[in-house]
């Protein structure tokens, strides 16, 4: 009666051999840890430890440790592992509890060992694989299962398949074995029978277990966490990130969390690990919920990522929580992209300030950008997320479609001195073609505010600036700027002066008016899409034509006189010129200077004491007296580009 039943278990045992694939020893090399071995082997330390019988972390090189099976007795530190009994080797620690009294004192584990029950654990039973497993009893959580057998949740859950740490009484946990794939809510399993005295004939097994020629080896899956890469989980389980691409069909390195990659098992062109819904011939509807991604809700409805981004207009991988999306039908017509940019033009990723709309809320804000109003929090330094409000202007990132810039024609940032219309100019010449070349506004202090003023050989020692001229007119005692000065797409202060040099952030320079009447206050569209505007004049150059008449605003007869003068000009949307004298020159005699130096647009900076001028860290002409600000011409910059 029995041999057939051996035939039975023997056969079960082997088929589960074939099915895990997994190494059952390693031999550790130059430079391994515990602690590198157990993230390696997806074990905790002290699993290992268990497993091989140490008493203390200190490994050798050479040295074979056992990676499953039944843990080993720890033997005494400085002493040799006394020879375990046939009977202790075919049962894991636990149930050797049964007879403490046969062990020699040699086998006694230092005072680690917990006490030892009066009766022999009932809840202990093994598998027909041999794994030793656990009966749930009301009061267990995963917590004392694990303290109570020396071993960690989080191993518990990787040999039982289990995806949260819920549990209920009656349930069977395996406490040793090989790791199981995740199968969601934890099931109990039913151990197999245990030989007793009364044992019917043993039920033949299925033929579809004996059927199969060749199993093949059982899958090992992984879900994402935040901060996971392709190599940081490759490097963590022994397998190259090559191998991890093969085995879930991907073609690149993104990732997301929550995701599920298999670790073993065969190769495949796509996975779907999660279950699809069943089919539907019309769009669906789907609110978001917590953890919920753009992969794991296309993979439960069985349609791509792309065709619900493309429903929903989506231009990343971005979702809220409580958002409405539009599922499309699977197998239906497939849904239309956003339109492709025009030829010639390209997308930029550009932060601008929006203002939250009435009724917003945090995550409605931030949806409407493709970030989380986490990071809308990090962006503008906000203590808690609770302070996007209606009507707080706020950073957010976006996407413009901008025109991809010619080919350059110079160096970024040339400087010559000449004489031109008998007068010795200096003349910086920037080539805004160039992707990396910023114009900027250049404070005298790190704050984005006015106050106090520098000399342009201060600003030039201070900012980094490749080149740098003086700006605009100001109030001698607050160094206020007369005119509109946007910084970083943010309006700094605004003024009385009607044009001023504007330049996008994909390098787009234009002299333009305000558009305003002289006391008339900035609205939110001011300057709109403008990363730089400094307003200044009067206007010298307009269309190649030097100018004869100018604003009324500018009344002072010393902007009129003959004096040492700067300015600033276009010879076309993608060439700037700084240039500077300090020849005493009238205004018309400097709107001919830039005219012949190739400006088709000019407007003056302030003159007199305030004129200066530096290129490449030197300073050619200083200012007798503090300025309010420079312009200043930043090349190889990298860092955020801003709009208003």
């Amino acid at each position: 009666m029995r041999r057939p039943f051996l035939l039975f278990s023997l056969c079960l045992t082997l088929c589960a051999a074939d099915v895990w694939a997994a190494p059952a020893s390693v031999t550790v090399k130059k430079g391994d840890t515990l602690y590198s071995l157990s993230r390696r082997h997806g074990l905790s330390v002290q699993h290992l430890r268990d497993l091989n019988g140490l008493p203390d972390n200190k490994i050798a090189v050479g040295q074979v440790l056992k990676l499953s099976g039944p843990p080993t007795t720890p033997q005494a530190p400085g002493k040799p592992a006394a020879p375990v009994p046939p009977k202790a080797q075919a049962a894991a620690p636990v149930l050797a509890k049964k007879s403490p009294a046969k062990k020699s004192p040699a086998q006694q584990s230092p005072a680690k060992i917990p006490p030892t029950p009066t009766k022999a654990p009932a809840a202990l039973k093994r598998n027909a694989q041999g794994d030793v497993i656990y009966t749930v009893k009301s009061g267990d959580s995963l917590g004392k299962i694990a303290a109570r057998h020396r071993t960690s949740v989080a191993h518990l859950k990787a040999l039982n398949g289990l995806t949260s740490s819920a549990i209920q009484a009656g349930q069977t946990l395996r406490l040793t074995g090989a790791p199981l794939r995740p199968k969601g809510p934890a099931q109990a399993v039913k151990p197999a029978p245990t030989v007793k005295p009364a044992v019917k004939p043993p039920v033949k097994p299925p033929a579809k277990i004996l059927a199969r020629p060749a199993p093949t080896p059982a899958v090992r899956w992984y879900t994402v966490k935040s901060g996971d890469t392709l190599g940081k989980i490759a490097e963590r389980h022994a397998i190259t990130v090559r191998h991890l691409q093969a085995l879930n069909g991907l073609k690149g390195t993104t990732i997301q969390a929550g995701q599920q990659l298999k670790l073993s098992g065969p190769a495949s062109a796509q996975v779907a690990r999660t279950p699809v819904k069943p089919v539907s011939a019309q769009p669906t509807r789907y609110t978001v919920k917590s953890g919920d991604t753009l992969g794991k809700i296309a993979g439960q409805y069985g349609v791509s990522v792309a065709a619900i981004q493309g429903a929903n207009h989506l231009k990343g991988d971005v979702i809220a929580l409580g958002q409405r999306l539009t599922i499309p039908a699977r197998g239906g017509t497939p849904v239309k992209l956003p339109p492709a940019l025009p030829p010639g033009m390209e997308a930029r990723l550009v932060y601008t300030y929006e203002r939250v709309k009435p009724g917003e809320t945090p995550d409605g804000f931030a949806a409407r950008f493709n970030v989380t109003a986490a990071q809308v929090r990090g962006l503008n330094a906000l203590s808690t997320v609770n302070q996007i409000v209606p009507g707080a202007k706020l950073l957010v990132p976006r996407k413009m479609a901008v025109p991809i810039p010619p080919a350059p024609r110079t160096p970024p940032v040339t400087y010559r001195s000449v004489t031109v219309q008998g007068v010795n100019v200096q003349v910086i010449r920037v080539d805004l073609r160039h992707r990396n070349v910023l114009v900027a506004p250049v404070l005298p202090t790190r704050g984005l505010n006015f106050g106090t003023g520098a000399t342009v050989r201060s600003l030039t020692n201070t900012s980094g600036a490749r080149a740098l001229v003086n700006g605009s007119y100001f109030h001698p005692h607050t160094y206020a700027p007369a005119g509109d000065i946007v910084m970083q797409g943010r309006l700094l202060t605004w003024g009385r002066i009607p044009a001023a040099l504007a330049i996008t952030p994909d390098n787009r320079a234009s002299i333009q008016g305000t558009g305003r009447g002289f006391f008339t206050r900035p609205g939110d569209t001011t300057w709109a899409g403008m990363e730089t505007v400094i307003a200044t004049g009067p206007r010298i150059v307009q269309g190649g034509n030097v100018a004869s008449t100018f604003s009324s605003i500018f009344r002072d007869p010393a902007v009129f006189g003959a004096a040492a003068r700067s300015a600033i000009g276009l010879a076309s949307s993608r060439d700037l010129l700084l240039v500077s004298t300090h020849t005493k020159v009238s205004v018309g005699q400097m709107g001919r200077i830039m005219a012949t130096l190739g400006a088709r647009d000019a407007l003056l900076l302030d003159g007199g004491s305030s004129a200066g001028l530096s290129w490449n860290g030197s300073v050619v002409l200083d200012s007798i007296r503090k300025v309010s600000y420079g312009i200043g011409v930043f090349t190889n910059y990298t860092g955020r580009r801003y709009a208003r």
